[in-house]
């Protein structure tokens, strides 16, 4: 079990959190639906490539990679020249994954290299939340396959015949997971991903159901994104509460803290952040992925 000096520690930031939502939160929520309705309209490059490399980042320190390849070399009949698939579920998912499969390729390249030095043939991907858009000519609810290799002198390039990159399968749906169908054992994600989800401004029927399935049900180790540690913390805070009956079950891989893929632009808002907040208790400036978390099953 924790120790109780960190169980005090996390209940005094706890009521810290409280204290300064209760003159600010509403207003906090606000801001950032204006970000993130902002962000969507003016997306940049630097919010594709942090998401990528918080990915490669959080496989990496999973061990979800290796881990997947070679639950694939164990199983039975396994062939020695066929390669494992990943799959990773993106929650709350919006332009940034790509509107079409080629852009969502591209959102994934970092992924798709480590995967394949890892023994991974495919990253089959989900883009699933009430944001989702797609190109015209792109249909939700259909797999898209991308088989194109990754040169192995450049990421760009598609024109060596050696791969340094994995293959990439798409599918978008618009909605909550929640609500879809629940996959098969062995359709089931290995890693999933909330950029910025802002759990903590949300009724707890949003995510709440959408977590259970995901880190109780399915098993599976869910990462999620912040702009601030001050909002991490909360979004922490949240989420243990949804998972409060499950306290024996699961456990914090990595508490709120600063993520080291986070983007390096400082998001802008186009108004002033004062007029939300109050910028003596939360002056951080806000960034893509700027905090991260982890939980899942213990076990």
């Amino acid at each position: 079990g924790e120790s109780r000096a960190r169980v005090d520690g996390r209940a005094r930031r706890r009521s810290r959190r409280r204290r300064e939502r209760g003159e600010g939160g509403v207003s906090l929520y606000l801001l950032r639906a204006r970000a993130r309705v902002r962000g969507a309209m003016g997306m940049d490059a630097h919010g594709e490539a942090t998401r990528d490399r918080t990915m490669v980042h959080a496989l990496r320190r999973l061990g979800t990679l290796e881990t997947v390849a070679r639950a694939h070399d164990a199983a039975p009949g396994a062939s020695v020249d066929a390669r494992a698939t990943i799959r990773v579920l993106c929650l709350g998912a919006d332009r940034h994954e790509g509107t079409n499969p080629r852009a969502t390729a591209r959102a994934f390249v970092g992924v798709r290299e480590a995967a394949w030095r890892a023994g991974v043939e495919t990253v089959s991907v989900l883009c699933v939340g009430p944001n989702v858009k797609v190109d015209d000519g792109v249909d939700l609810n259909v797999a898209y396959d991308v088989r194109d290799r990754m040169s192995s002198s450049s990421l760009s390039s598609l024109s060596s015949d050696v791969p340094s990159g994995a293959a990439l399968r798409v599918e978008y749906r618009t909605g909550l997971y929640h609500d879809e169908a629940p996959p098969t054992l062995e359709e089931a994600p290995d890693v999933a991903f909330a950029f910025n989800a802002g759990v903590w401004g949300y009724d707890p029927s949003d995510w709440a159901p959408t977590i259970e399935r995901v880190v109780i049900d399915e098993r599976t180790p869910l990462v999620v994104t912040s702009y601030t540690l001050l909002e991490a913390e909360s979004d922490e805070d949240a989420m243990r509460s949804s998972l409060s009956e499950f306290d024996d079950k699961v456990k914090w891989v990595w508490q709120a803290e600063m993520n080291p893929s986070q983007s390096t632009e400082v998001r802008d808002l186009g108004f002033d952040r004062s007029d939300y907040i109050d910028s003596e208790k939360d002056s951080s400036e806000l960034k893509e992925n700027s905090a991260w978390q982890c939980v899942a099953v213990r076990g």
